[in-house]
């Protein structure tokens, strides 16, 4: 790898969106030295307002960025840009293609395992899209686009409509799990690949008030986890994919006993081995860690770490697993953690990074 300046890198590059105008450098290109612990960035991309959440094609060639937008230009709705990949240096160019979401304010996106369809979840639309994709990677208008609908939660304030606010598909099976902060619910589709299709399958209820945002799913556990935002929690799911059916199990607050203040939860993510869950709380300003039970999947809280800046909307594992990354979006920094591989814990260092408004890292592939 090499930086603009055509100087050779080490470790690894990662990508980071922004909130911004689109005028503003709202993605950022970066190269993180595992050895180090030292982020630089290496490109800075703008043309694109409110670049809040990005995913890469499964091949790692294309990146692509929701641009979290109430309309775009006369189109009502978001929308999402492709960029393209420097297999040698990581940095990007484009778009080379962009398309609309059908909904306001798209805040999740992600492909399916084969790279042939894009999801996104729109979160003031309240509804979900299906974008399918080229061959050559490119995104072509929404082939199916689904409204969300269900008994609101009790937070007046928060939960006044639909509000999807996560889109994944549930590991190898032919369904897809829309989390809806508004609903308090998981909204199961069932996906044809062939078709392009979206079919409502199933309703998975989380408790009233919780405010479901991100969904994860164990890679060797029939579990998966839900991030509660409202108030706090996770919830431990019991997942049979044959059926395409989540059972809420476990609820674990993600904040210590003594806290009582403000907090919003956003992110939800597992260490590489499955064995440790971390989430990111906004207000009390921590990362908490979850030792993770092999056998049941239900969670025992371990750590509650300061992370180092206000408002810790999104963060990642380093691919080999040895370090956790922190955006904050109301400080503009990235902090660096270390990841004990023995005991899950996190250690904060001393390396950072400040960018305007960062709210999403993703690691290249």
């Amino acid at each position: 790898m090499s930086n603009q300046n055509g100087q050779p890198t080490s470790g690894k590059i990662l990508y980071i969106g922004s909130y911004g105008a689109a005028e503003d450098a709202t993605v950022h290109v970066c190269a993180f030295d595992g050895s180090t612990g030292e982020l630089a960035v290496i490109q800075r991309v703008s043309g694109l307002e409110n670049a809040s959440y990005l995913t890469l094609h499964p091949d790692g060639k294309r990146l692509y960025a929701a641009s979290e937008t109430e309309a775009t230009g006369d189109a009502g709705g978001g929308s999402v840009a492709v960029f393209e990949i420097d297999g040698v240096t990581g940095m990007l160019s484009g778009p080379s293609s962009r398309a609309l979401t059908h909904g306001a304010h798209p805040c999740y996106i992600s492909t399916d395992k084969t790279g042939k369809v894009l999801l996104a979840a729109n979160y003031t639309g309240g509804n979900v899209a299906l974008l399918p994709i080229t061959a050559e990677g490119q995104l072509t208008g929404a082939a199916a686009v689904e409204q969300h609908a269900g008994e609101l939660g009790p937070n007046a304030a928060r939960q006044d409509a639909p509000h999807a606010h996560c889109i994944v598909p549930l590991g190898d099976s032919p369904y897809v799990c829309a989390v809806d902060l508004g609903i308090d619910a998981i909204v199961i589709y069932r996906f044809d690949e062939e078709k392009h299709s979206l079919t409502p399958h199933g309703i998975s209820k989380m408790h009233r008030g919780a405010g479901p945002r991100h969904v994860i799913f164990h890679p060797g556990l029939p579990v998966g986890y839900v991030m509660n935002e409202l108030d706090s929690t996770v919830t431990v799911l019991k997942v049979d994919a044959e059926k395409g059916v989540l059972t809420a199990g476990q609820a674990i607050s993600a904040l210590p006993a003594s806290y009582s203040g403000y907090n919003d939860a956003a992110d939800i993510h597992l260490d590489t081995s499955g064995r440790y869950l971390y989430s990111s709380n906004r207000g009390h300003n921590s990362i908490a860690v979850f030792a993770v039970d092999q056998a049941t999947g239900e969670l025992t809280l371990i750590q509650s770490v300061d992370c180092g800046g206000d408002s810790p909307r999104n963060f990642a594992v380093s691919p080999d697993g040895g370090h956790l990354l922190v955006a904050h979006q109301k400080t503009g920094n990235i902090v660096v953690f270390t990841i004990d591989s023995e005991s899950g814990l996190l250690e904060k260092t001393a390396s950072s990074l400040e960018l305007p408004s960062p709210v999403c890292i993703k690691f290249a592939k």
